[in-house]
């Protein structure tokens, strides 16, 4: 919680709400007839004072023609890690989001390569 008591999620969900329907030309009392939901309950999840459920979210996303990540992506998630150097990584991709592609890349090669030495253990043991 902030000082003001509100989450933090919801403060920076509510901003990106907020602007997405300001980029459709959209009012508040117009978002709200399209929800089907009253023009405080807007201002509510707009101030972060309100808890936007998936369900909500998902609406408000293909009314307002936005990708659902475009609103997820905007929360800072927080992760506890073991291993410092993780938290290092993440915090060095935020400022360089160009190497996620190739970090990606990477990981995934990781992967076969760990896939392909379990399958030649396992004609190891059963070759045995």
């Amino acid at each position: 919680m902030n000082d003001n008591g509100k989450d933090l999620t919801s403060a920076v969900l509510g901003n990106r709400i907020r602007q997405a329907r300001k980029d459709a030309g959209l009012s508040q009392v117009r978002l709200a007839q399209l929800l089907n939901t009253t023009q405080s309950a807007i201002s509510l999840y707009e101030a972060g004072q309100r808890a936007v459920g998936i369900d909500m979210l998902m609406n408000v996303a293909r009314i307002l023609n936005r990708p659902l990540h475009y609103f997820l992506s905007a929360i800072d998630v927080v992760l506890y890690v073991r291993d410092s150097r993780i938290a290092n990584l993440v915090n060095e991709l935020e400022r360089r989001p160009q190497d996620i592609e190739e970090l990606l890349e990477y990981w995934e090669f990781i992967r076969w390569r760990n896939a392909q030495e379990q399958e030649q253990a396992m004609e190891l043991v059963g070759g045995s």
